[in-house]
This record gives C-alpha cells, structure tokens and sequence, in this order.
C-alpha cells in the first residue's frame, strides 16, 4: 500500500517535461523530490493531483487507479492533501473557511488541534489579503492535513516560515503521516540536517 508510479510522461506544447518517471513510496514514507527550477518538479505534483494529465503512465494510491491508459481519476476523488508553492487559498473567504473547506464539520478537535500548533488563532478571520506569506502557508498546510488524506503533496511547505513556525510545522506534518500512515511527496529546496523531517528517498529530476 502506498503510491506507485511506473513510467510517467508528461508534455506542454510539444515539450517534454516529465518523461519515463518512476516511484513507490510506502505508507509513512517521504520522499524528497530535488531538481533545479524548471525541471518539472511541480508539474509531477500537478499530474499526480489530476491537476494535468500525464501523456502516458500509470498512477495508483492504496490500490485506487488514478491514471492508466484507459483511467482518469477526477482530482476530487484523489482524497490528496495538497501545499502548493503559491498557497492556492481561496481570495473571497477567510482563513477559517479556507482551512475548514471540504473537511467532516464532525472533526473540530483536530481542527483546534491543528490550528493551535500552526499557531493561526489569531488570524481566523483574517482574509488571505490581510495575511502574510508565512501565513498564507501554514494556512495552507492546515487546510491540507485536515482532510485527513491518503497522499500527501509539498510543493515547497516551508519557504516563508521562520525558524520556529518551520519547526512546529514539520513536527505536526510528521506526526499526522505517522497517524493516517500515509505517504509523501516534498519538493523543497529548504530542508536541513537540523530539521525535523526524515527523508526517506530522494529523487533528483536533474
């Protein structure tokens, strides 16, 4: 159980961006996705969403078929957890509805949970405009975990964190992949020795 991807194409007018990619990663794995800008790392995360599609390959998640040759997976049926690099919040609704989107209105407890640690009480009623980048990202990520997904994506989570809010949130991150026993794919330029990340694999698409 987990994500597998065999032999992964990608193109946009005409250019290959992803071609013959590869990957397993097993429940409670994470997987470090690297490469320099412009490689395709973010448009790997977007065609495992069901964001784009792949010109060709298979993708499976706990034996759910998301792409194949005859298989397309809507995206609203992927049950991902999804951090996009640029946040993706919606703009005319607050952080509270933005967090709260799409999840069980049963599952307040782990909402308060996840909202004390990311440390985002005071700006629940906030509207995206009104919040900072670093925010906007923790935000982001509450609104991910909380849908208690069965794949987790990371398009650069941690970019306009400070040191302690980074920290806070790789800690919860890890904690909710343990629990759900899920896996994830990071793509990060940010990453440290000193982090609380555990990187299980690496993939360079350089």
């Amino acid at each position: 159980m987990g994500i597998v991807i065999k032999d992964l194409s990608f193109s946009f007018n005409k250019l290959s961006i992803i071609e013959s990619f590869s990957l397993e990663a097993k429940k409670k794995e994470i997987v470090l996705i690297k490469g320099r800008s412009g490689q395709g790392k973010s448009s790997l995360l977007n065609v495992i969403s069901g964001l784009k599609k792949p010109d060709s390959g298979t993708i499976t998640c706990n034996d759910v078929v998301f792409n194949s040759e005859n298989i397309f997976l809507e995206p609203e049926k992927r049950n991902l957890g999804y951090v996009f690099q640029d946040f993706a919040l919606f703009p005319h609704i607050n952080a509270e509805s933005n967090i709260k989107y799409a999840i069980p209105a049963n599952d307040l407890n782990f909402f308060d949970k996840v909202v004390n640690t990311l440390n985002l009480n005071n700006h629940l009623q906030k509207m995206p405009y009104e919040l900072s980048g670093g925010q906007q990202q923790r935000v982001a990520i509450a609104r991910a975990l909380l849908r208690r997904p069965s794949l987790l994506l990371l398009d650069e989570p941690f970019s306009n964190l400070d040191q302690d809010n980074k920290t806070c949130a790789q800690e919860l991150i890890m904690t909710i992949i343990n629990k759900l026993e899920i896996p994830c794919l990071l793509v990060s330029h940010e990453l440290s020795t000193s982090d609380a990340f555990i990187i299980n694999h690496e993939i360079n698409l350089n």
